[in-house]
């Protein structure tokens, strides 16, 4: 029977991060998109901690935890996550955003290099072509009808946790950060993956990113929603492996 999960909260610079964990192995972090939790990753958790040390991250103002006292960029948010792992003694890792979550770990990524070995990027935002709250609204509302009613039970639950105040705080923020500029910073292996059936991030934003830092993996999960990873957690966990094994591989070539 597999250990029950370790859960930590962590206190950083003021602010509140929840960690749990599991598993064994080669370290992954897993980063919560805007007003959700680490509950959506549950099913994800599970299929990469039978090899791996798999640390959900809970961001402050999510799950429950304290808000802080002013709203958190995508670089704020990064740097309490960065100063938690230190905290925690978890790296170098392998970090895997969803949503929101996907900006997070780009900034933190490079803010802290050394911390991280690679990056999954699993839907991630903001399309460049829609960058506004009422269209984003107006996908969200699109994807909900695409995705399984558990994983839409999960999301609400959490927005209505999270509160609406702090999501309508932190949306333009995460509206206003330019993930195309700031990924070509990042300098580690790098794969984006979409669902097939994501109505948030089109297929041609995931093209125009991959463009903008040549060697990044680009792909989708067949059939699925923006939340791909609820339905379908081991081909979702393909690709952290996939990516896993490039990283180790071009860390063999250049030693």
């Amino acid at each position: 029977m597999a250990a029950e999960p370790a859960v930590r909260r962590l206190r950083v610079e003021g602010h509140d991060v929840g960690l749990r964990t599991a598993g064994a192995g080669p370290g992954v972090v897993l980063v919560h998109g805007i007003g959700a939790s680490g509950r959506y990753f549950e099913r994800l958790a599970a299929e990469l901690a039978a090899d791996h040390r798999v640390h959900t991250a809970e961001l402050p103002g999510h799950a429950r935890l304290r808000a802080p006292g002013h709203a958190l960029t995508m670089s704020g948010y990064a740097a309490v996550l960065v100063e938690a792992l230190r905290r925690a003694d978890v790296g170098p890792v392998q970090l895997v955003g969803h949503s929101m979550g996907c900006q997070v770990v780009v900034e933190a990524a490079i803010q802290a290099p050394e911390l991280v070995s690679s990056l999954v990027l699993l839907g991630p935002t903001v399309n460049d072509a829609e960058r506004s709250g009422p269209l984003q609204a107006l996908r969200l509302g699109q994807d909900t009808l695409r995705e399984s009613p558990a994983v839409n039970r999960i999301v609400f639950s959490d927005y209505l946790r999270a509160g609406p105040r702090w999501y309508l705080t932190t949306l333009p923020r995460m509206i206003r950060h330019r993930l195309e500029e700031r990924l070509p910073l990042v300098d580690c292996p790098v794969a984006l993956v979409r669902g097939e059936r994501d109505p948030v991030v089109p297929r041609d934003w995931i093209e125009r990113l991959a463009q903008a830092r040549p060697g990044t993996l680009a792909g989708e999960v067949p059939g699925e929603p923006h939340v791909m990873m609820w339905r379908r957690p081991a081909e979702t966990a393909r690709w952290c492996r996939r990516l896993e094994a490039e990283a180790e591989a071009d860390s063999e070539a250049g030693r």
